[in-house]
């Protein structure tokens, strides 16, 4: 999710807000790009979920990327999946990152090659070793038990991303402004992005998992980092008053979110709330409680519990859940509703995504 250029997914705000002019580029979950992203918009990654699987055992892993600008099902980058790169899923079993594997999926045209390396937090370009291959589109069945199906769908996601600019830019110029949310609605109708879906059995998950995913591809002869993703909508909106911090999130990994991005959360939480006048107590207090939920950015979730995405706790996320209203409610400590309910752009049965051609 990024920040100066908004010439993909999200540049809604060009196209559907001409009138709000914006520093930054528009919000909704991670769908938008700037920096590397710009050059390698096949490797922007825009949503993460991580729920139980409708497969008994199993859970389940999403990641998109490469979104459609809202309305159009066609891909930016013109492909589905870029092919000189890689798409990492990254699964930790513990805080500091050391025990669980990350799943590598490379590309080539119509071909998709999973591969696996033993750490969750392996190295910027590492390949892995190889589990199988095949199809998009197909259903992969690899060792292990690990299910994946790649592909090009709808976007399940749901949100009011022209209200979160114009709320945005309310709060910037020093106005809380939750009326914004109103009119408008659910953005995302019509749009779509590509999709890595994977079963994981739960036997080789243990009690809780730490998962966030990473896009890398060779650039000026070394291996380069382009996009990150965990929370939704993380740098866009706990992040949006603090642009340093926001520009060079995307490049870093979740054991480098130290006490200076948690600080950087904890003042733009504190700048919201304050702005809110919703929170009891302490506003400074309050704002560290949310940094200590959303900090180091990745979804945790335990494995054969029921996922929610929510300001009671975040376990993992469903594809129901409203992430959008419950960011929006950790942030000012009050609740908002966006204007955008769930259309329901998914199944309730493995790979979930609804394909489109």
């Amino acid at each position: 999710m990024k920040t100066k250029s908004a010439k993909t997914a999200l540049n809604f705000a060009a196209a559907t807000v001409a009138t709000i002019s914006l520093s930054s580029a528009v919000q909704a979950s991670g769908h938008f790009i700037s920096g590397l992203q710009d050059q390698y918009p096949a490797y922007d990654l825009n949503d993460t979920y991580v729920f139980q699987s409708s497969n008994d055992g199993f859970t389940s892993f999403i990641s998109s990327a490469n979104p459609s600008l809202p309305g159009t099902n066609t891909s930016p980058a013109g492909v589905i999946f870029g092919n000189e790169g890689l798409y990492n899923l990254h699964i930790a079993q513990d805080g500091d990152f050391q025990s669980g594997m990350t799943l590598v999926f490379s590309f080539d045209g119509e071909n998709v090659e999973v591969s696996r390396a033993g750490a969750p937090n392996a190295s910027v370009g590492e390949a892995g070793e190889p589990l199988g291959s095949g199809k998009v589109g197909d259903t992969l069945e690899l060792p292990d038990g690990i299910r994946v199906w790649t592909g090009r769908g709808e976007e399940p996601f749901f949100g009011n991303g022209v209200g979160l600019s114009k709320f945005n830019a309310a709060k910037q110029a020093g106005s809380f402004a939750p009326e914004v949310f109103q009119e408008d609605g659910d953005l995302f109708m019509g749009a779509t992005a590509s999709f890595i879906v994977v079963d994981v059995p739960n036997t080789l998950l243990g009690d809780e998992v730490k998962v966030f995913t990473t896009t890398a591809v060779p650039y000026k002869d070394e291996w380069s980092q382009i996009d990150r993703h965990a929370n939704v909508l993380f740098p866009y909106v706990f992040l949006a008053d603090t642009p340093a911090v926001q520009e060079d999130h995307g490049q870093h990994r979740p054991d480098l979110d130290v006490e200076e991005r948690r600080q950087a959360i904890v003042n733009n939480v504190f700048w919201a709330a304050s702005a809110s006048q919703a929170v009891e107590g302490n506003p400074v207090e309050y704002a560290g409680k949310v940094a200590d939920m959303i900090m180091p950015d990745v979804l945790t979730y335990k494995p054969g519990t029921k996922a929610s995405y929510s300001v009671d706790g975040l376990n993992g996320r469903a594809l129901q859940d409203d992430a959008m209203n419950t960011v929006l409610h950790l942030m000012t400590g009050v609740a908002i509703d966006d204007n955008a309910d769930d259309a329901k752009r998914y199944t309730d049965q493995f790979p979930y995504i609804v394909s489109v051609n």
